[in-house]
């Protein structure tokens, strides 16, 4: 589950309790697209939900800290 750099960001967004309008404005890309790359997000980590996907990310970088591949 490798993420696009523009898609990490948007996750990161979702992480901070932004909503879309919020992420388009601070990202500088429309709604639609900001919708696009959630899609995108979720199905490449096979998540369910926005939190979800947030989830399974800190779930990733703990394990990789543990391994202390950070």
């Amino acid at each position: 589950m490798k993420l696009s750099e523009r898609e990490n960001n948007v996750l990161m967004c979702i992480a901070k309790g932004l909503i879309d309008k919020e992420i388009s404005a601070k990202l500088g890309i429309s709604t639609h697209t900001v919708h696009a790359y959630i899609r995108s997000i979720l199905s490449k980590m096979n998540a369910r939900t926005r939190a979800h996907a947030v989830a399974i990310h800190y779930q990733k970088i703990l394990k990789e800290q543990k391994a202390g591949l950070t």
